[in-house]
């Protein structure tokens, strides 16, 4: 049984994850861009190559996109390895954030707002992460968001307990 990565961003780890294209792309190039191995030309070919001719735009738009995810963010972000097979709690975020966005989860989308970015500072990254919902919307790369987790009858009977 395969699962896709946002199946373990929601935390169903138990079996090895399936990048979907879209998020396997945005994890894979925040990842270079961040740690900054190959950045310039070997990011660029694959958003070239999974975009065609609106690769450039696509990849500047995530870059301005991780420009005001830096400036606004709360802390300092945790971002995994190029080459490593899980995601740290932020990418999940991030992962999330543009999910929601693209799927027009605006409840789900201000939560993630809200976790990432002080008050002042979420008009900015909400544009932001918006735009670069849209362009991976417009280029087949859609995010599927994570199914709600809500309780087990067990949780259930312990929480009311």
């Amino acid at each position: 049984m395969t699962m896709s990565l946002m199946d373990a961003v929601a935390g169903k780890t138990d079996h090895t994850p399936e990048f979907g294209p879209g998020e396997h792309l945005l994890v894979w190039a925040l990842r270079r861009m961040v740690k900054g191995k190959d950045y310039g030309p070997l990011v660029g070919r694959e958003f070239a190559d999974t975009c065609g001719e609106d690769g450039r735009e696509v990849l500047a738009t995530l870059h301005t996109f991780l420009l005001a995810l830096i400036h606004t963010c709360r802390r300092e972000l945790s971002i995994g390895h190029p080459g490593c097979p899980s995601l740290t709690a932020d990418e999940r975020q991030v992962l999330m954030l543009v999910a929601a966005a693209q799927n027009g989860r605006e409840a789900q989308f201000d939560a993630q707002l809200r976790w990432l970015a002080a008050d002042d500072d979420r008009p900015t990254l909400a544009m932001t992460a918006r735009a670069l919902a849209t362009a991976l919307v417009y280029n087949r790369l859609t995010l599927t968001p994570p199914a709600s987790q809500l309780p087990t009858t067990c949780e259930r009977e312990a929480l009311t307990a």
